[in-house]
């Protein structure tokens, strides 16, 4: 029992240290794509952490692991490193022993990914698609902010600033391109002292009031300028959405429900079915993989390891994308499963099958 809570204080508490590292790392990625589209007016400010919350699950689904798969390396490195290692097995404790210490570790990790996989990252998908849909529904006008451009459907808008009832653009500027042909696209280009929003029969309308607007091609030394008072531009306006349209934000009971007749249902279904199952297989992957000389160190194996992790990843991606495309059975799946399973088994085994093998050698040479 001691070592049993040793090993799992050690495992977990490194899992915990190692994934949340990972997760600083992979969300700053998305943190600065989330960023570049508030910037471009495509996103609300106000919804970044809400949705950078309900995205957090699809990461944790794959950090989680990979956090114990290196924890695991670390932290059986570092008891080989120190001999520990070797006084546990010449106190009489297995390899196999060892393994069975780290089940509980392995399965809480486990049953946490499960969940995960199949309850709370369909959830956070399926609540940041709504997020997107509700902003949709939004006049693009409420997105524009002074001093930038910003793409408002076809065109492209600049305002100077705002009025002091923030009712108002001033200085607007509006640029756009329509094909002529093979030829040059013909450029225009409103320029107007002020602009502001105004609904009509159920359609909203961008009125710019006392401008020019400029006409003009390429290569064409006619350019057409006409001065008005008004001038209407309508504002688009997306469809909102009722539900869920990616198949990744379907909860786990309609994935099942459409797997006969949807190859995307099953590409999901076999990868959220894919996430747990991937967690024992590493670990002993890992456990297999960390024994080191110390004279090595106990980093010399981590690259490999990673890269064999990696390549498990890929090849559940693979065949879950293949599926999707109806060009595999989700069966082959599980192929992917037990090849990577017996390779841990026979890495695992490995010492054992060699001191066997030399006790055989041995008997056949003195026979």
């Amino acid at each position: 029992m001691i070592i049993q809570r040793y090993l799992s204080r050690q495992v977990l508490g490194t899992t915990t240290a190692v994934a949340l590292v990972l997760t600083v790392i992979l969300m700053s990625g998305r943190i600065i794509k989330y960023f570049g589209m508030a910037a471009d007016g495509r996103m609300d400010v106000s919804l970044l952490t809400a949705v950078l919350v309900y995205r957090l699950p699809g990461f944790l689904e794959l950090i989680v692991p990979l956090g114990m798969f290196i924890a695991i390396m670390l932290v059986f490195g570092r008891l080989y490193m120190d001999n520990e290692m070797t006084v546990l097995s010449a106190s009489g404790v297995s390899r196999g022993q060892i393994a069975a210490h780290l089940a509980w570790p392995v399965l809480l990790v486990t049953v946490l990914v499960a969940f995960t996989s199949a309850h709370v990252t369909p959830s956070g998908n399926a609540e940041s698609e709504r997020l997107f849909a509700a902003q949709a529904e939004r006049n693009t006008f409420d997105l524009v902010k002074p001093g930038r451009f910003q793409r408002i459907g076809d065109r492209m808008l600049y305002a100077e600033r705002l009025s002091e009832d923030r009712r108002q653009l001033l200085g607007v500027h509006l640029f756009e391109q329509r094909p002529e042909g093979k030829g040059s696209p013909r450029e225009i280009m409103v320029q107007a002292r002020s602009g502001r929003r105004v609904m009509d029969g159920g359609e909203a309308y961008l009125v710019l009031e006392d401008g020019v607007r400029h006409d003009l091609v390429a290569g064409d030394p006619v350019r057409r300028e006409i001065r008005f008072d008004h001038y209407r531009v309508l504002l688009p306006q997306p469809a909102a959405v009722e539900k869920p349209t990616r198949i990744r934000s379907y909860s786990t009971p309609d994935i099942w429900a459409q797997r006969d007749g949807n190859p995307e249902a099953r590409g999901e279904w076999i990868w959220r079915l894919s996430m747990p199952v991937l967690v024992p297989v590493v670990a002993l992957l890992a456990l297999s993989l960390s024994r080191v000389n110390p004279r090595q160190g106990r980093y010399l194996k981590l690259f490999p390891a990673i890269l064999l992790y990696l390549s498990y990843v890929v090849a559940i991606a693979a065949v879950r994308n293949n599926v999707e495309k109806d060009k595999l059975n989700e069966g082959v799946i599980w192929l992917v499963h037990a090849g990577y399973l017996l390779l841990a088994v026979g890495l695992f085994n490995a010492e054992s099958v060699r001191l066997v093998w030399q006790q055989m050698r041995k008997r056949g040479a003195e026979a």
